[in-house]
């Protein structure tokens, strides 16, 4: 199919929707921001927007390798003051209509350019939102060519009008077809989730890889909107992001030594060893601390390592030594946990920070276990389980806790682990089911649940399941919420609108926090995509 007759083709398929006069082109390149052109006629349109391309290509010296056709599907007016009101309550970046702030359509915004130009951004106060007259005029003048000073004062009293839109996106000569409503408005359609989500698992997995810089650090993410890098770091994302990678190599049948490197990064840097125990402290910012997450998470990550290269020793002592230091941090009486020590004196800095700390040490010492058998890692995670119960921790609804407490009951199965680990999940189940973030930490804690759910049928407690939870609404939940997690991908028809779409590109994002590029958020998605398809393989 040449691009001609894709245009065609994305031309028929709209003619099938409601549509007035107007009509966007957005064309784009790996390396700019795509640009946005409104037709404000059907009379020749095909011809229109070949001429368009033309002309694109002798300006730039570029063949476009993207567009997308935004077809208007119906308008309505509305006053400047409800239309500025509306777009800083709404989610952030969640607006889903586009604007004329004139009835000639003469300055006019598609969704994507309000939403991926940062319109709407927080206050100097932080604690709201506000509709950014500067990042309107940056974009108007850098992008749109319009001189024209854009002010709400100017604005005061006018009418605008909101428009939404149908939209068909062409790469390589295929067609997509968008959604054009709700949350996954703009996400392509697909007829066959289960290669999608491969493919997505494995762009991710290598845009995760590239991250790792020459010493094992990763680059640890960006703002897209202005394409600025994140300037800090955290150890213990370094390290549940190199887990993920893990798996995510694992499952695209790709070399596993790649994770090699930030795993020695850590031992090199941050690993502080004394009277036999270990620490992976951070220093970030000058804070001089060690996490007991962070000492639980250099600990999976390199159990993970090892399920495929259990020759590697050296490794597996260092995860020991880690764990002897977690395990200085359990109170062995009453399971009580230090979140946070000092370093180097190891003093208590922190009893407590985040529930998260107390699963991760859970998971790291069972995962732990189940490659030396040394029973002191078991018999301190069931003291944890007991104050887990005692103290009602499934009321967190804790993704470390589903994965920590589906690996207890798969080397020891007792009705009161299943039920606290089915707890976790039901009374939560229809808030994850309709959430509208991708929160990908719901798809992980569903897959733990899901082979906890399995595990205590086959151990003779189905009637626990059946009286906690509906089990088909929770299978319903898991398939929604996987496919939901498209909606945090970086496709080329997302990315090209952002300054710079070949940095973001196939990573997945946190679009309520600015689509934040960061490795544990794209972790987070992988994980738990790899352990759906692991399942769901049809």
């Amino acid at each position: 199919m040449t691009l001609q007759s894709s245009i065609s083709q994305a031309l028929e398929m709209a003619s099938a929707y409601p549509d007035n006069d107007y009509s966007f082109l957005s064309v784009g390149n790996p390396n700019s921001k795509a640009v946005v052109h409104l037709f404000k006629n059907k009379r020749n349109l095909k011809n229109n927007i070949i001429k368009f391309l033309e002309k694109y290509r002798k300006k730039s010296g570029k063949r476009p390798q993207w567009l997308k056709l935004d077809f208007v599907t119906d308008t309505e007016e509305a006053r400047f003051e409800d239309v500025k009101a509306d777009l800083i309550n709404t989610r952030r970046n969640y607006v889903d209509y586009g604007i004329a702030l004139d009835e000639d359509w003469d300055t006019v915004f598609l969704p994507e350019e309000i939403n991926f130009n940062a319109f709407v951004r927080p206050g100097k106060d932080k604690k709201g939102f506000i509709l950014s007259e500067t990042n309107i005029n940056t974009y108007l003048n850098k992008y749109k060519r319009i001189r024209g000073k854009y002010s709400h004062a100017n604005m005061r009293g006018a009418d605008v009008i909101k428009f939404r839109t149908k939209s068909f996106f062409i790469e390589n000569d295929q067609v997509y077809d968008l959604h054009a409503d709700g949350y996954m408005k703009g996400l392509r359609k697909v007829d066959h989730l289960a290669p999608e989500l491969d493919d997505l698992i494995c762009k991710a997995t290598d845009y995760l890889g590239n991250e790792i810089q020459e010493n094992g650090k990763y680059i640890y993410g960006y703002f897209p909107h202005f394409d600025k890098k994140i300037n800090f770091y955290n150890n213990l994302r370094h390290s549940s992001s190199t887990y993920a990678l893990i798996e995510g190599l694992a499952y695209c049948d790709k070399d596993i030594t790649l994770a090699k490197k930030p795993l020695e990064y850590l031992i090199e840097h941050y690993l502080y060893e004394v009277d036999g125990k270990g620490h992976i402290f951070d220093d970030t910012k000058g804070i001089n601390e060690i996490k007991l997450g962070q000492n639980a998470a250099f600990v999976f990550a390199v159990c993970e390592y090892l399920r495929y290269h259990p020759e590697e020793q050296g490794l597996l002592e260092k995860a020991q030594l880690v764990a002897n230091g977690i395990l200085s941090m359990i109170d062995p009486d009453n399971a009580q946990t230090t979140h946070v020590i000092n370093y180097p004196d190891l003093t208590t800095k922190e009893h407590f920070r985040v529930v998260y700390y107390d699963g991760e040490a859970a998971l790291a010492l069972l995962r732990l276990y189940q490659i030396d058998h040394n029973e002191t890692w078991l018999k301190a995670v069931q003291g944890l389980f007991e104050k887990f119960i005692a103290e009602k921790y499934w009321q967190y609804h804790d993704h470390w806790l589903g994965y920590c407490t589906n690996e207890l009951v798969q080397i020891y199965p007792q009705r009161k682990d299943f039920e606290f680990g089915i707890q976790n999940v039901a009374p939560y189940l229809n808030y994850i089911r309709n959430r509208e973030t991708t929160f990908p930490t719901f798809l992980e804690m569903l897959m733990a649940t899901y082979h906890l759910i399995q595990k205590a049928k086959k151990s003779g407690h189905a009637d626990l399941v059946e009286e906690l939870i509906n089990e088909e609404e929770f299978i319903e939940t898991i398939h929604i919420r996987a496919n939901y997690e498209r909606v945090g991908f970086f496709y080329p028809e997302l990315a090209m609108y952002f300054k710079n779409p070949a940095r973001i590109i196939n990573s997945f994002f946190i679009k309520h926090h600015g689509y934040r590029v960061r490795i544990d958020d794209i972790e987070h998605y992988i994980s738990g995509l790899v352990q759906y398809r692991k399942v769901f393989n049809d």
